[in-house]
């Protein structure tokens, strides 16, 4: 990961420096690790393949059914030197979850909100958390492993929590308030409540996907199943927080 001419860049991937800064990631070079700044780069691209191996990993088998003896054999590397970058299975696992929770905030804070109006930004929004879960399937163990043990192996160190917080507090919220004053929004939207409900509509069609298709008979596992829950989801926001019309 580098830097150019104000772009972030991650293999073919460019994003405006600009974007992380919004979403709180004040070093976006630093999202892999700290100290990958200063390594050579076969160690650098070492390190770069113990996290991948890692994130796969812990997003398969949760945090206690993961093994450091498969992610090394994944990374193509001795267990020995896992250990040499991080002290303990806790400390792994603390930094990919605060790597996949920067991917996923820095994708939800890429347009420009308040450019949008705002029942296009809560739209705009939605199709990001869809898209987030799209690209990096391995989102949806990983959220379901902390939450199942209540966040216990995030380390106070991890920037998490706190990044979620501003991304609350420094966005959500004021669009909110925006809606309410031009007039799209009803009043008394609390929004951690908004920014949950959201989530939590617009994950379900992966993490509940199984159940979602037996139970209607519409398969939320294709690509127009998912298509089909993001627009109901949208609609489905979007009519909940609406200011009623006035009578005539």
């Amino acid at each position: 990961m580098q830097i150019e001419n104000g772009l972030v860049c991650l293999g073919h991937q460019r994003r405006d420096l600009n974007t992380y800064r919004r979403a709180g990631i004040v070093n976006p070079v630093a999202l892999v690790q700290p100290a990958l700044m200063s390594l050579p780069r076969s160690s650098a691209t070492t390190l770069e393949k113990i996290m991948s191996a890692a994130r796969d990993e812990f997003a398969m088998q949760g945090f206690h059914g993961a093994k450091l003896d498969r992610i090394a054999k994944s990374a193509g590397v001795t267990k020995q030197l896992v250990y040499h970058y991080y002290k303990s299975k806790e400390e792994l696992y603390s930094v990919v979850l605060d790597r996949v929770s920067d991917e996923v905030r820095a994708m939800l804070d890429d347009p420009d909100y308040d450019l949008l109006s705002p029942p296009d930004a809560v739209r705009v929004m939605i199709e990001r958390i869809i898209q987030a879960y799209r690209e990096r399937p391995y989102i949806v163990g990983m959220t379901v492993d902390q939450d199942l043990h209540k966040g216990e192996h995030i380390s106070r160190r991890s920037n998490y929590i706190p990044s979620l917080q501003r991304f609350v507090a420094e966005r959500i919220a004021p669009l909110l308030a925006r809606g309410v004053s031009e007039g799209h929004f009803r009043s008394g939207q609390d929004p951690f409540l908004f920014y949950w409900a959201v989530f939590a509509l617009a994950s379900s069609v992966f993490t509940q996907s199984w159940a979602m298709s037996k139970s209607s008979g519409m398969d939320f596992e294709s690509a127009d199943g998912i298509d089909r829950w993001q627009a109901h989801v949208v609609d489905f926001v979007l009519q909940s927080i609406s200011r009623p019309a006035l009578p005539r």
